[in-house]
């Protein structure tokens, strides 16, 4: 049994760790002086395109920032030095933080200069990062029809150590691929990851790690972030749900047996995945990315603002999360 002055001493830690509105120092590196208060904990943001009207439903939910997706309407090729300082202010006045940018993009693509394009676009959304004080830019690893997984870690590793590394380096920078499985993405299971860690050994480049993606594959999350806790640079919060009776029917290569869901909807236990992000010390974003069907209405997610049924998911999302976050701005 816990004796009466551990648990004081333990409750009056927590307390100390809710109230402190500024772990990093104004002017730090990465952290512009303006920025809103941050904790040294898993930072909960959204994933989203950018807007004002969503910026501010962010703050509102009680997330500390965004995850913003390059888009046609949200390029570093399109935006203005005027226009990111606008960003910036418009972030600032609603009260979050642009945590981190992601273009997800074919880095290996077989045509040479769709190829060199791809690259050289990246590397601009890598500098339009640092110019908005993110430390992370997530993406995909590509993928090469035909090939097999070691031609396609080998010319992945080429663009990584020769192109994209020396500019983390330059704009303190990470980098790191969602392990969404798709054709554009080859690496999506620990064994690949192994591969291309081998050849890539500069810790900048690391993973943007979504659970729900493991689950929908028989891979245990807990022990994979246990595994490459050092190489997680930014995760995504979304679950899983397994139907099992559709799935006792058409078996694992047949379809709709399982759905993504908001966190706390699905198998995820996510007591036991946050205790290892806090063990390990990371303090990048957890980005709710919400893909339910059941929180959100046909074309809910066009336009600068949101559907309020899709609003409704981001909302218990954070609440059911934060419960396990010991810390928050």
């Amino acid at each position: 049994m816990i004796e009466r002055r551990q648990f004081l001493k333990a409750a009056g830690a927590s307390a100390a760790a809710m109230s402190t509105p500024n772990i990093l120092e104004a002017g730090q590196a990465g952290v512009p002086a303006s920025a809103p208060g941050l904790t040294k904990y898993p930072k909960l943001a959204i994933k989203t395109r950018y807007s004002p009207q969503r910026l501010a439903f962010a703050a509102s939910a009680g997330y500390e920032g965004v995850i913003v997706d390059i888009n046609e309407y949200f390029d570093p090729d399109h935006l203005t030095d005027a226009q990111i300082d606008q960003v910036l202010a418009t972030a600032r006045e609603a009260g979050v933080r642009i945590i981190s940018l992601e273009s997800m993009v074919n880095h290996i693509t077989p045509d040479p200069s769709e190829r060199r394009e791809v690259r050289a676009h990246f590397i601009r959304c890598m500098e339009l990062a640092h110019r908005m004080g993110c430390k992370f830019v997530g993406t995909f690893t590509g993928g090469i029809p035909g090939a097999s997984v070691d031609e396609q870690v080998k010319q992945l590793a080429e663009v990584l150590n020769e192109q994209y590394l020396p500019v983390c380096e330059k704009l303190d920078l990470g980098i790191g691929p969602e392990n969404y499985p798709c054709a554009d993405n080859f690496a999506t299971v620990p064994a690949t990851w192994e591969k291309v860690m081998d050849l890539v050994p500069n810790h900048r480049f690391g993973l943007e790690f979504d659970p729900s993606h493991l689950v929908r594959q028989y891979i245990d999350p807990y022990q994979t972030a246990w595994d490459f806790r050092d190489r997680i640079l930014a995760v995504h919060a979304k679950d899983t749900e397994i139907i099992q009776p559709v799935l006792a029917k058409v078996g694992i290569h047949g379809e709709d047996w399982w759905r993504y869901r908001i966190p706390g909807q699905g198998l995820i236990d996510w007591p036991q995945f946050i205790t290892v992000l806090l063990q390990v010390g990371f303090h990048g974003g957890m980005a709710v990315e919400h893909e339910d069907p059941f929180w959100g209405v046909p074309h809910g997610d066009e336009g600068p603002d949101m559907a309020p049924e899709r609003k409704e998911g981001f909302i218990l999302a954070a609440r059911f999360l934060r419960q396990y976050l010991p810390g928050r701005a």
